[in-house]
């Protein structure tokens, strides 16, 4: 296919706003900010992600670890090999003013970055639905998903790499909007430092992942039969911005890091997760069914927006006559530029769904890069954008604004009102608080078979918190003077005589009852650092079941 005539493209602007729509931004933006901000740091943080991020956030504010701990994270007091660290940075510096990450600080990059995706959207919006109003709309249905809304207001990692990736494809439409399109990016330098530093800051988030929009510009350029101009988005030094900042990182992380640290960072958790499945191993139809419900409510607008956006793929706008004119006409013009759009967005979709399909290890958080297409997919039926005459339907936009209103209220009220009446089962601060009660300062809490919670009783329980992953583990930590384990009921049961391990306290019911126990307050049974106490409850380890 002939590279399109620079005359068929535009800029990628569409006049100034009018009173109405700037009125709807304003609202919008208000909107967001009390939906993502209202009650931000008056919840406590939930387990098992909230409060194990705050513990590292916290561990590298206090400057615990010295100079090499802003490198090469710790919890606990153990290097953390899970994610990088710009997250971490980010709550770190917001917990500065009050000298501590606290739950507002810790929640606090990802609710800015929730805002920024919204508004982002916004513009991408304009440009590729041609309407200000729509794009409005669009960035409301985005803000108000269940899934995003619920991330934005949590310690939550993916939220801060969707808005970087957002600017990497809003710097790219920039550039394939303009006169020329990506064919012309080596003149417009700046945008491609943008847009590689924005793919590089989104490594840093968490890992390569971060560079799958660059497989969706490519697949969208060899749809438009133009694959060769990709090579223009990458010039020689695109890497250092891309590439380099990850792997700076991690080379300085192994550098301080015992080890074992590379293995665990870069083979566990990118090669193994993607094709073992070492974490959230799901099935290849998963998002099949975890997508619609995690774009409720506004899944239901897809069935009829998606036939519509790829009609608008094939030629022109479905309503509009083929122009009869020559190739530069304003309906040729109209018809190709609606082309892309569609192509884009459904290109913007298709591809991290089937990359992520592909991946043994699933979550729904993965795909939430892929929900500001969505949005502006779903208000092409929302609003009728797609009668040629009309653009859009004044009645039925209308009907989505009170509906996206109505759905607002409705999550703000769960998130301020509804949500902390469910501490008692969610924190770990309840649990936190009664094992640390008694202790001296410094004196340790030992955790368990209970992994997922030893982030949030380290955050909470200002103590340091040992991993007993094995009953071995638990008569050493017993037998060194360690007063307090946190445990569950069910393996209390089977290890307080081999033990000798009082019950304390007991919270929570049924199978996820917890026990804070201690040792008994007795010299007429052994040791439990004896091999008999340790045979005797070998059963019970974890590793073996």
């Amino acid at each position: 296919m002939q590279k399109p005539s620079s005359k068929s493209r535009r800029a990628p602007t569409q006049g100034a706003l009018g009173v109405r729509d700037r009125r709807a931004a304003l609202a919008l933006i208000l909107g967001v900010g009390l939906l993502l901000g209202l009650g931000l740091g008056t919840r406590d943080l939930w387990a098992p992600d909230e409060p194990r991020y705050g513990a590292i956030a916290e561990e590298l504010r206090s400057f615990r670890q010295g100079p090499s701990g802003l490198l090469l994270l710790h919890l606990n007091g153990r290097p953390y090999t899970q994610k990088p660290p710009l997250y971490f940075w980010l709550a770190a510096l917001a917990g500065l003013p009050s000298d501590r990450v606290d739950e507002l600080a810790a929640r606090l990059p990802s609710a800015l970055a929730g805002i920024g995706c919204v508004g982002l959207t916004a513009l991408i919006g304009r440009w590729l639905l041609g309407h200000a109003g729509a794009a409005l709309l669009a960035a409301g249905l985005l803000a108000t998903s269940f899934r995003f809304v619920w991330s934005a207001r949590r310690v939550q990692l993916d939220v801060l790499l969707t808005f970087f990736e957002l600017v990497a494809i809003t710097l790219f439409l920039w550039l394939e909007l303009r006169r020329g399109g990506v064919e012309e990016a080596r003149a417009h330098p700046g945008a491609l430092v943008g847009l590689h530093a924005a793919l590089g800051a989104g490594a840093m988030v968490k890992g390569p992942v971060a560079w799958l929009p660059l497989l969706v510009f490519a697949a969208y350029l060899a749809w438009e039969g133009r694959l060769p101009a990709f090579r223009k988005l990458l010039p020689g030094w695109s890497g250092l911005l891309c590439v380099g900042p990850v792997l700076l990182w991690i080379t300085s992380a192994v550098a301080l890091a015992p080890a074992g640290f590379a293995e665990s960072a870069v083979i566990e958790n990118l090669i193994e997760r993607f094709f073992a499945g070492s974490s959230h191993a799901r099935p290849l139809y998963y998002y099949a069914y975890q997508l619609p419900l995690d774009f409720l409510p506004w899944t239901v607008l897809l069935p009829a927006a998606l036939p519509v956006v790829w009609s608008w793929t094939r030629s022109e706008r479905p309503g509009c006559e083929r122009p009869s004119a020559g190739p530069d006409t304003e309906g040729s013009r109209l018809a190709s530029q609606t082309r892309s759009a569609g192509r884009f967005l459904l290109v913007w979709i298709g591809i991290p769904l089937l990359f992520f399909s592909l991946s043994a290890g699933k979550r729904g958080l993965y795909l939430l890069p892929i929900f500001p297409a969505l949005a502006l997919v779903g208000v092409v039926a929302g609003t009728g954008l797609r009668r040629e005459k009309e653009h859009w339907n004044d009645r039925r936009a209308a009907r989505l604004a009170r509906a996206g209103l109505g759905v607002a209220l409705v999550e703000l009220a769960l998130f301020v009102l509804i949500l902390p009446q469910l501490h008692g089962e969610k924190s770990p601060r309840p649990v936190a608080v009664q094992a640390a009660s008694g202790l001296g300062p410094g004196e340790p809490i030992g955790v368990y078979a209970m992994r997922p919670i030893e982030g949030g009783i380290a955050y909470y329980g200002d103590h340091p918190v040992h991993s007993l992953e094995t009953p071995g583990n638990l008569c050493d930590f017993l037998a060194s003077g360690g007063q307090r384990v946190i445990l569950r009921t069910r393996h209390l049961e089977r290890l307080a005589a081999p033990m000798q391990l009082l019950e304390i306290t007991r919270l929570r019911g049924g199978r996820r009852s917890l026990s804070i126990a201690g040792p008994a307050p007795t010299e007429s049974t052994p040791a439990p650092s004896t091999p008999q106490s340790r045979e005797a409850c070998a059963a019970d380890d974890p590793a073996r079941r």
